[in-house]
């Protein structure tokens, strides 16, 4: 059984040091173990007694300095305490004095106060009578003048009035001549206009009538030279048909058979995310960076669909895929295979594959030709897809070559190619080289592709303005060709044709990325490549690569050695030996036609046939013609005895009926346009016939108009030339109106005139009694800014005398802290030295025996953890009580009590205030929180406080009991 001993050393109150004693079991047995046993359990008695002891004087030197540290504290607080309440007596009294002054002042000067006052009431009076006589004298003058000028107007607005009445009458008698006078001329105008009117509409339907039947006319010519061209097409198929027959004969004939439609697949990406899984994925071929690193989508997900050897969709693919994939659209055998090479991958089914297996020995000569066929073919068509779909790539590829901007030229496989391919397959398996590296002489000797091939006396020869050449060059591709093994495949030419194909997707269309081409896809595309072949070395365990996988065999691959299915390092060599004419004015292009000079033409043959000589003749792979043979015939073709007609006859009656067909569509077509355009015509020139009339319509309407608006313009004037007494009337009564208000507004003037006098003769009063008041020395504002000036000073040396108390405090805890640091460190190096620590805490070690508590940097974590040191003997109940030397009564303060608990924050503490019956109650971690403040020791309350956190101090040092548990 363990027993444990729990030790308490306060810091400030709460810090805990537990020590765990363990008892020794003591064998029961004899000898020299158990003397073994004695003297290890004195050594660890006495290590833990001189720790200990230790700590016990460690816990005595830091309560000495606590305890200090709060007296002095205290002292200071008390110190600052009585000089602030000096300072504050000093002050109040300071402040009745100026006021009692100021109040006797005000008395001794009060009979000079009051006769300053009656002096302002006295001026006013008098000076406000004089304005008000003026006044009064300029208001009667203004009012006699005002009424003679308006009777002198109303005199004179009569006259005029008179006057108006006898000129109106006879101005009446003239207006009444010229109104009957415009009456009449305005019948004259619209009799001339009716006339003109009747002519232009006359000549409007004449012209109409005669275009209508020219129009007639020209729509019939038109119908019949239609009918003529359909009869001289109908005479031209007429003609081809007894061409036909006449040239007809009795011939053998192939008919087509059956053709298997092969699927592409164009969106790998797509398809790899809905089947289930696509083969060993540790050898995918991952693409680099995303689908819009690469020219077209197509060209990403055909990269991230092959990879080594597979095959997209397994039998697990298609049984579990979205929509069941249709098997029936893949190659069964070879002759299937396409010879092109469109963008797309194939699928591989091993279920209907019928082609032979190739041995564990690897290809035969045989195979490795057919092979050679094949990728000649893919090679081929991929440089004519590239050229007629994706330009821009071409020109890429061939932007520093002679033959830019030319088509592509056809890559030969020739006698030569081929026994070059055997010696590169060779010369690889000699340097037993890896399907990472490629043919070329670096480190390795005797390893050249260049060397394959004869040695060909091509010197390129000079004659006139041109310069005749032959393009002497090689580049290579290099990839793994291996069998899938997906479905438990078997290593079939099917097989690797279908890898093939598909790898060789990835190694070119792949390759054309966005910025630019790849290496293997820029070498293919050159152009002036003439010749190409490939090189078969079969990989061994000890030779095959992977720099991908830091050349780890996958299981696929450890799968196709132990089972003897060969894999093969191919490589895809190309040869220039292309002869061209270059003009000496353009040395940069060569021409894409020979010139019109005769030697230049011989030498550019001479040329050709030497190198067609050494390359021998172009091999036709039986197996590859089958594949072509089903391209373009299908399976199951045969021959039929048939009536043929040669090609330019047949072809010649398709024309004629093929025109036939044309003319008379379009002249159904011409003919309805011609009934569409003659209608349109006869409306046209109906509507020039209606627009004339229109026009005739609108010219005389507008003639009227404006003899209408001469003639009311002319009354009008007529008219206007009348007096109008009323408007008279009017005008002169308003300027009689504007007579009555302007008298009106000199009347206002003299009234405001005199308020505005009599108001500054009282500001002017009231300035002479103010500045009497400051002769008597009377100033209310200055007494004010005396007083609080005396009350600023009082603050400032209070707020001083707190920063002082703040900074003694902080310089006492620091002195506490690095006191409690540099002992606690002397204390952890006595520990014992067998000790197992199992808790890597900064505040408990377990040394095995017994456990020790070091000492907490955090007081309040130290608390709660340790809440059992609140016992009763930690408690103490602290009476203080405080004067107030403010006021004359001298009276007793309130009593503050508080229960002060040294290590539990929340206890609550009480404060009285000062001169007040009701308290303030806060818990012991807002207590804290206050007293960490700035102290105001300006007041009665902090000072309470103050003594309060002293007390509460000292209560919270030197206490130590021991709990056993």
């Amino acid at each position: 059984m363990e027993n444990k001993v729990h030790y308490k050393l306060f810091k400030n109150g709460k810090f805990l040091c537990t020590m765990a004693l363990s008892t020794v079991a003591v064998l029961t047995t004899l000898g020299a173990t158990n003397i073994h046993a004695d003297t290890n359990v004195q050594s660890e008695q006495t290590s833990q007694s001189a720790y200990q002891q230790k700590a016990s004087q460690n816990e005595q030197q830091l309560s000495d300095l606590a305890a200090a540290n709060a007296t002095k504290e205290a002292n200071a607080a008390n110190s600052y305490a009585q000089a602030n309440q000096q300072s504050a007596n000093a002050t109040s009294q300071q402040i009745a004095d100026v006021q009692n002054q100021y109040a006797q002042k005000k008395q001794q000067v009060e009979q000079q106060i009051q006769a300053a006052s009656d002096a302002m009431a006295s001026s006013v009076a008098s000076q406000t009578q004089v304005i008000n006589n003026s006044a009064a004298s300029a208001t009667s003058a203004t009012q006699q003048a005002n009424a003679a000028s308006e009777a002198q107007m109303q005199s004179a607005n009569a006259a005029a009035i008179a006057q108006a009445q006898q000129q109106a009458q006879e101005a009446a008698a003239h207006s009444a001549a010229t109104i009957s006078a415009a009456n009449s001329n305005y019948q004259v105008a619209v009799n001339s206009a009716n006339a003109t009117h009747q002519l232009a509409t006359s000549a409007a339907n004449a012209d109409y009538t005669a275009n209508v039947n020219n129009e007639n006319n020209t729509y019939s010519a038109n119908q019949q030279q239609v009918k003529n061209d359909v009869t001289a097409a109908q005479n031209a198929v007429n003609q081809a048909q007894q061409d036909v027959t006449d040239h007809t004969t009795t011939q053998t004939v192939t008919v087509p058979g059956q053709k298997r439609t092969i699927d592409h697949i164009t969106n790998a990406a797509t398809k790899r995310g809905d089947s289930v899984v696509w083969g060993d994925t540790s050898t995918w071929l991952s693409p680099i960076g995303q689908e819009s690193d690469y020219r077209k989508p197509v060209y990403y997900n055909l990269t991230l669909g092959t990879y080594p050897g597979q095959t997209p969709y397994s039998r697990a693919d298609a049984t579990n895929h979205a929509t069941p994939y249709d098997f029936t659209h893949v190659p069964t055998n070879v002759s299937e295979m396409p010879i092109d090479f469109q963008p797309g991958l194939l699928i591989y089914n091993p279920d209907l594959d019928t082609s032979e297996v190739v041995s564990p020995d690897g290809f035969t000569e045989a195979q490795k030709q057919t092979l050679r066929a094949f990728m000649t073919s893919w090679a081929n068509s991929f440089r004519n897809w590239i050229y007629n779909n994706d330009r821009d790539v071409w020109n890429e590829a061939n932007k520093f070559s002679y033959f830019k901007d030319q088509a592509p030229r056809e890559l030969k496989f020739t006698t030569t190619m081929n026994t070059a391919g055997n010696k590169i397959g060779q010369m690889r398996t000699d340097a037993g080289l890896t399907n990472d590296q490629h043919t070329i002489p670096s480190a390795t000797t005797n390893v050249d592709y260049a060397k394959a091939i004869p040695l060909i006396d091509i010197t390129g020869q000079q004659i006139g303005n041109y310069m005749i050449n032959a393009a002497q060059s090689n580049s290579e591709n290099l990839m793994t060709v291996e069998p899938s093994i997906a479905d438990n495949a078997k290593p079939t030419m099917l097989n690797y044709l279908i890898s093939a194909y598909n790898m060789t997707q990835a190694m070119w269309y792949g390759e054309i990325y966005s910025n630019g081409l790849g290496g293997h896809v820029s070498s293919i595309l050159d152009n002036t490549h003439g010749y190409i072949t490939g090189g078969f070395e079969k990989m061994t365990p000890t030779t095959y690569s992977n720099e991908a996988n830091d050349n780890k065999k996958s299981s696929r691959e450890n799968y196709l050695f132990s089972h003897d299915m060969p894999i093969y390092a191919f490589t895809y060599d190309m040869y220039d030996y292309v002869p061209y004419v270059m003009s000496f004015d353009d040395e940069l292009t060569a021409l894409s036609a020979l010139p019109n000079d005769q030697k230049v033409v011989d030498e550019y043959n001479k040329i050709q046939s030497t190198i067609d000589n050494a390359m021998g003749q172009e091999i036709q792979d039986p197996t590859f013609m089958s594949a072509v043979s089903y391209e373009k015939n299908g399976d199951g073709s045969h021959t039929e005895t048939k009536q043929v007609t040669p090609q330019q006859y047949t072809d010649a009656l398709s024309n004629a009926k093929s025109h036939l067909t044309q003319v008379t569509n379009d002249a159904n077509s011409k003919l309805q346009q011609l009934t569409q355009t003659h209608q349109d015509h006869l409306k046209n020139l109906e509507n020039i016939r209606d627009n004339a009339i229109k026009q005739a319509d609108a010219t005389l309407q507008k003639a009227v108009e404006q003899a209408k608006q001469t003639r009311d313009n002319k009354i009008a004037e007529a008219k206007g030339s009348q007096v109008n007494i009323d408007a008279l009337k009017k005008s002169l009564d308003e300027k009689y109106q504007q007579l009555v208000a302007s008298d009106k507004a000199k009347l206002d003037k003299i009234e405001t005139d005199r308020q505005n006098a009599i108001k500054q003769i009282k500001a002017n009063a009231r300035s002479e009694y103010d500045a009497k008041l400051k002769e008597l020395g009377i100033d209310d504002q200055a007494v004010q800014a005396q007083i609080k000036q005396l009350q600023d000073a009082h603050e400032t040396f209070v707020k001083e005398n707190a920063d002082k108390l703040a900074q003694l405090k902080t310089e006492d805890a620091k002195a506490y802290s690095d006191l409690k640091i540099k002992l606690d460190a002397e204390l952890a190096a006595l520990m014992p030295k067998h000790e197992t620590n199992t808790n890597h805490s900064s505040d408990v070690i377990n040394t095995g025996d017994h456990t020790i508590v070091l000492p907490s940097t955090d007081e309040k974590d130290a608390a709660q953890e340790h809440s059992s040191v609140n016992s009763d003997n930690s408690r103490s109940t602290v009476s203080l009580a405080e004067k107030n030397n403010n006021f004359d009564n001298q009276t007793q303060t309130s009593v503050a009590t508080a229960n002060v608990d040294t290590n539990n924050d929340d206890t609550a503490v009480t404060a009285l205030k000062v001169n007040a019956t009701e308290s303030a109650t806060m818990t012991r971690k807002e207590y804290k929180q206050q007293t960490k403040k700035l102290p105001q020791t300006g007041n009665s309350q902090s000072l309470v406080l103050v003594a309060l956190g002293t007390l509460t101090s000292m209560f919270g040092l030197g206490l130590m009991r021991k709990r056993r548990y």
